[in-house]
């Protein structure tokens, strides 16, 4: 007599359609969190590094008479890197000048990948020398040291000719030279256009704290 539970042939056209749906629905859900999650570590990264920076800036004043950099930063960038040029963050603590939300660098390629390394000739900078971050704008808007927790010294480098270029979304974080580190939702800014995840870092940011950086 021939059991009723014989063995199928395998699994039918409509069966194996309905399998890679769920699968594709599965991924759909899981692929945004993912990247939410990651951008959130991110930014936590982000804030750790601008609080090193604005507290090894701190060091910086104490050791320049309490006075803030002027005309030795001519960018936003050589204005971060004062604290690489004058051996306050070397080596491997020149991570902090990166962001693992971008594809930065800190080292020359095809020369050497010894973190840093790319800052070194601070009168002819590689242009490989690359910060995941905006300085202030000293030149047109020095730091009033009586106003120090009024005053935004860095910030995520937003920018980019072809499109957004954000360390992160949906948040831009930005350090007061108290060392006090905030952040801006993109939620808070309407007027940014449709599908913008960054804010803008610059002269024509949204936010009035962010127009005092540069990001070149």
């Amino acid at each position: 007599m021939r059991s009723a539970f014989h063995n199928r042939a395998g699994f039918t056209l409509v069966e194996i359609l309905v399998v890679v749906t769920i699968i594709a629905a599965l991924l759909a859900l899981a692929v945004p969190i993912y990247q939410n999650a990651q951008d959130k570590a991110n930014s936590t990264t982000c804030k750790s590094n601008l609080s090193q920076i604005a507290k090894n800036f701190i060091l910086w004043k104490e050791r320049n008479k309490g006075r803030w950099p002027r005309g030795e930063a001519q960018s936003g960038v050589r204005f971060l890197l004062l604290l690489h040029r004058d051996g306050m963050i070397e080596g491997k603590d020149s991570d902090v000048f990166l962001c693992p939300g971008t594809d930065d660098i800190n080292w020359i390629p095809d020369v050497s990948n010894e973190p840093g390394t790319a800052y070194e000739d601070w009168d002819d900078l590689d242009p490989d020398a690359t910060v995941s971050y905006a300085g202030r704008d000293v030149a047109n808007f020095p730091i009033n040291k009586n106003r120090e927790n009024e005053e935004v010294i860095a910030a995520d480098d937003n920018y980019g000719p072809l499109g957004p270029r954000g360390n992160h979304r949906y948040a831009t974080n930005y350090v007061y030279a108290d060392a006090a580190v905030r952040e801006y939702d993109w939620k808070d800014f309407p007027e940014l256009p449709e599908g913008e995840e960054w804010i803008p870092v610059g002269p024509d940011s949204p936010a009035e704290l962010l127009q005092t950086l540069i990001t070149d």
